[in-house]
């Protein structure tokens, strides 16, 4: 741990990440001047500590301080040149968790399925009798939790490629990488930079670390790995560590093949899902516990919210929420989940993506599409032509009209492949909106007589 006493921080944004990190410095002994370009009477100064120096209403450096910025400032932006012309260094507050951080850091970063690989390892190390702290870009301001713990516990960290971008010194004992594709790349410029940041999660690891990698990507397959480091990678065939054939999962342990559950026991569901799991089993395995200790917690971890989370059955017709599915990557692994055919609502807000693809599988996947939101219409023209889809404004249409065209049996599902900007403040309102709007379909329309539900209509 780095001793703070009497060290100079400049905190630049003031949300809840940057209050955390602020309150911790001057705990321990740092001069700190946090400043946020909101005026003061938007900013939660309730929630700083006083001892914090606050510049309201602009972004504010002190010379030579270190500056700790917040993952929404862009590399390049004018303040970021602001803060590396006027600092010593440049960190973001899982850099600085990491040095303050007494205990092994596990660090799981990648383009989806870190949340709920985050959450699922968290839940695993807890079932196997660790003190365990899960934060991070998962939601948990991860400066929060470093009071309290100790060199036995583990913090398992969520780690967005905002993040990555000023981790210098991160050193985590295991890494995750669930996967890579095309996103945020309005962030970082390049491809080529997105992927660079990602990398940033493995590059100080070597002797005595342990890298966790999807065996099936064709990006990480291209990628130098750091020598020493255990490697060990996870897939759909048995030449990986860890592997599913679609109906259970299995586990390479010492030389043996290991059966350790089959899918239908799992209250996560979707093939998606099982990526996660195997990782999870990958790294429990590798440096804490043996999957025949943590079994049980597998079997009944539930997943987390806007995640293919169960909402509710109506007349026979069973929806799902996976609002979090905000580009078209995560949105293909939601579709490739399912051997069933379901209905799929579709849209949000326009980031110029190219559709053609995804709509091709969407033709090959579902049994009928609801495109609606800003780009509604446009991911309805990638449908294949004779594909049933309608085109609707918003998500309340939206939700009646699938409801009106299943079938007992069938499965409605929210996978919007797009961010949530045009009708709604983040994913999470919108998969709260649309929760609602089914136990509002459910009170509304579940009657005994509909037991059998409603006729499948054509859609036009």
């Amino acid at each position: 741990m780095d001793s703070l006493a009497g060290k100079m921080y400049s905190v630049l944004g003031l949300a809840r990440s940057g209050v955390a990190a602020a309150n911790y410095l001057v705990r321990h002994g740092a001069r700190v001047v946090a400043s946020d370009l909101k005026p003061a009477d938007q900013l939660p100064l309730d929630k700083l500590d006083a001892a914090v120096e606050v510049r309201a209403g602009e972004n504010y450096v002190r010379e030579g301080d270190t500056v700790v910025i917040s993952p929404g400032i862009k590399p390049g932006s004018p303040t970021d040149v602001m803060a590396r012309a006027r600092g010593a260094e440049v960190i973001s507050d899982i850099e600085l968790f990491y040095r303050q951080c007494p205990c092994p850091v596990v660090a799981i970063t990648g383009t989806d399925g870190k949340s709920t690989t985050t959450a699922l390892i968290g839940s695993l190390l807890e079932a196997a009798g660790l003190k365990v702290f899960v934060g991070g870009n998962i939601g948990n301001a991860c400066m929060d939790g470093l009071e309290g713990l100790g060199p036995d516990d583990v913090a398992v960290l969520e780690i967005s490629c905002f993040q990555l971008v000023n981790c210098h010194r991160l050193h985590p004992l295991v890494a995750v990488v669930t996967n890579i594709a095309e996103d945020h790349v309005e962030y970082h410029g390049s491809m080529e930079a997105y992927i660079e940041a990602k990398k940033r999660v493995f590059r100080t690891m070597g002797e005595g670390d342990l890298l966790v990698l999807n065996g099936e990507d064709p990006e990480i397959a291209t990628w130098e790995l750091p020598e020493g480091a255990e490697i060990v990678r996870w897939g759909w065939h048995s030449g990986m560590n860890a592997w599913s054939d679609r109906e259970s999962v299995f586990f390479e342990a010492d030389g043996l093949k290991v059966r350790i559950a089959t899918l239908a026991d799992l209250k996560l569901k979707g093939l998606h899902n099982v990526e996660n799991i195997m990782a999870a089993l990958l790294v429990l395995d590798g440096r804490f516990a043996p999957p025949s200790q943590i079994l049980e917690a597998l079997k009944e971890f539930p997943g987390l919210e806007h995640r293919m989370e169960f909402v509710a059955n109506v007349d026979g017709i069973a929806f799902y929420n996976d609002s979090k599915a905000t580009n078209p990557h995560a949105a293909t692994a939601v579709l490739n989940a399912f051997d069933q055919r379901f209905i799929m609502l579709a849209g949000g807000h326009e980031k110029g993506a190219d559709y053609a693809e995804l709509g091709k599988l969407i033709g090959e996947r579902t049994s009928a599409a609801v495109c609606f939101g800003a780009t509604g219409a446009r991911l309805a023209s990638a449908l294949p032509s004779k594909h049933p889809s309608t085109v609707v404004d918003t998500l309340d249409q939206a939700v009646q009209a699938a409801y009106k065209m299943a079938g007992k049996g069938e499965m409605v599902i929210l996978v919007p492949a797009t961010s949530s900007f045009d009708q709604f403040a983040d994913y999470e309102e919108r998969g709260r909106v649309f929760k609602q709007l089914v136990h509002n379909l459910q009170d509304n329309n579940s009657t005994p007589s509909a037991s059998e539900g409603p006729a499948k209509r054509e859609m036009r």
